[in-house]
């Protein structure tokens, strides 16, 4: 059972779900693969039944108290092991508790970050330097019980694993392990064909870029009223909207002047549409205005994959459109906000340093750079991502093999055991025949 699908309002997030269960069909033919999901949609529904028809969805929730329905406490009896999917914490804590509770089966975390330094930003190589000063616990009881307890614990970045070996954590397989994310390479283009269509976009011949905001406004996106820590964060988000989007808007220009060819800017989180249209549309140069488009609406993971894959280099805001990109083997740039998560380490941890800058002061010409870069030698841009991309899955191969293996030395383990427990209980029987016997023997003897 993979646990997994934390929002639908991030083609990141929904992408963390489809990205571990195709790591595990693709390394663990044999194994059967249930998702147990947390949030998803009809959209999520429909690209699950389309591209994982073989894979039973399961959305039951565990109660208040911990207890489980009927349903899950069957497929709790049929499961073997329960993965915790990628994400930016133990975002399915509850569920793997109830796993642990109810089965004494064997569970594990598959690319998770788990970040002490929520809410202080920085970039990082200045959270390296907080990790390693960090003198106590920071861990709530029920992660720590979770982690320690692991079977194994894949950390989406090597900050984490940092910061949970300073915790105590020994857990003795607590390594790197990619977001599920960079696997996801199976949908088809027709899905992105409409998107080609309409603003003329040719394969291979067009930029992608992703806009955000420092803090993601979550009171809009889920309809509640805003609290005093929402308008503090529109109010950060105000102080850096433009120097921040004007780094994209610099390598989105860099872009179009280096190759004359257009860019379209696209979502990754629904809120980034209204983003894109007030902040960028219509602020671009003369020169460089016509060949740039803004897609007016927000779209599902499988048209995002679809129209990266054909992209000739994506350049993000967002953390994941990248990975998304990496899995289809496409050049991106990843423009990391220092609000953002430690999440961003994984991009080095991957071999992708040159695909990461950090939004100081310099970015915009550094970007300009990066981008020209890519521009003026694609193939090897595209080389470059193929080496990182072949690294990535190698890696996933050695921890769905683990996982896996884990299951079936408890089956061995068990079976010996029972074997054991035959063998001694067959022993004793014959003991006891023996004895039956003996007995039998004695009493014929004094009978009349």
């Amino acid at each position: 059972m993979v646990v997994s699908g934390w929002q639908t309002v991030n083609i990141g997030d929904v992408a963390h779900s489809p990205g571990v269960l195709e790591a595990f069909r693709r390394f663990a033919p044999g194994v059967r693969l249930t998702l147990w999901a947390r949030n998803i949609d009809d959209g999520v529904r429909q690209l699950l039944a389309r591209y994982y028809p073989e894979v039973a969805l399961v959305e039951e929730r565990v109660g208040d108290d911990g207890s489980i329905t009927p349903a899950l406490e069957r497929l709790f009896g049929e499961a073997d092991l329960l993965v915790h999917g990628s994400g930016p914490s133990l975002v399915g804590k509850i569920e793997t508790a109830a796993w642990r509770a109810h089965t004494h089966k064997p569970y594990g975390f598959f690319g998770v970050t788990v970040d002490p330094l929520r809410p202080y930003d920085g970039t990082l190589e200045r959270s390296a330097a907080m990790i390693d000063a960090i003198a106590g616990d920071l861990l709530g009881p029920l992660d720590r019980e979770l982690l320690t307890d692991a079977a194994f614990v894949y950390c989406r970045d090597s900050l984490t694993r940092r910061f949970l070996q300073g915790q105590g954590i020994g857990v003795a397989e607590l390594e790197f392990g990619a977001d599920g994310t960079v696997i996801f390479d199976v949908v088809d283009d027709d899905h992105g064909a409409p998107v080609l269509a309409e603003y003329g976009l040719v394969e291979g011949q067009f930029l992608c870029a992703v806009p955000r905001l420092r803090y993601t406004p979550y009171y809009k996106i889920r309809g509640f009223a805003p609290r005093a820590e929402d308008w503090r964060k529109e109010a950060y988000n105000a102080g850096y909207a433009e120097s921040d989007l004007d780094v994209l808007r610099q390598s989105i220009i860099s872009w179009v002047r280096a190759t004359d060819l257009p860019a379209l800017i696209v979502p990754e989180m629904s809120y980034a549409v209204e983003l894109a249209e007030t902040r960028l549309a219509g602020t671009f140069p003369a020169d460089v205005r016509d060949r740039v488009h803004v897609l007016p609406r927000f779209w599902d993971l499988a048209e995002a994959a679809a129209v990266y894959r054909r992209a000739a280099a994506v350049v993000s805001m967002e953390c994941h459109s990248p990975l998304i990109a990496l899995a289809e083997g496409v050049p991106s740039l990843y423009l990391r906000q220092p609000t953002d998560t430690i999440k961003g380490q994984m991009y080095h941890d991957l071999g992708l340093s040159e695909s990461i800058i950090e939004l100081t002061d310099a970015a915009a010409g550094e970007a300009v750079e990066r981008v020209a870069k890519i521009a003026s030698d694609l193939p090897a841009a595209r080389d470059a991502m193929a080496r990182s991309r072949i690294a990535a899955y190698e890696g996933l191969r050695h921890h769905v093999e683990f996982a896996v293996g884990r299951v079936t030395a408890l089956r061995q383990a068990q079976g010996t055991e029972g074997q054991a427990q035959g063998t001694e209980g067959q022993a004793q029987g014959t003991e006891g025949q023996a004895r039956g016997t003996g007995a039998a023997g004695e009493r014929g003897a004094d009978a009349p």
